[in-house]
């Protein structure tokens, strides 16, 4: 057997697996950073709406306020 016969031989039974088992981890990879890339969308998307309802909690307080100053005697109900 020549050099060349068994270089072919140990790249079939090295060669071909670890191309094979490559692609299987460089797709689980790709999966996971997908999988990552989701969750982080979602953790923003509810922050944004956290932020969201807190805006309308303070528009809404702000309108409480706005309606004490215009009743006239809004400075006792501040203060008492």
């Amino acid at each position: 057997m020549n050099i060349a016969g068994i270089i072919a031989i140990l790249s079939s039974l090295l060669g071909i697996p670890i191309i094979v088992f490559g692609f299987i981890y460089i797709n689980n990879k790709n999966r996971r950073s997908l999988e990552l890339m989701r969750l982080k969308n979602e953790t923003l998307r509810l922050e944004l709406e956290k932020e969201k309802v807190h805006l309308k909690m303070l528009e809404e307080e702000n309108k409480k306020y706005d309606r004490i100053i215009e009743d006239g005697s809004g400075i006792n109900k501040l203060i008492g």
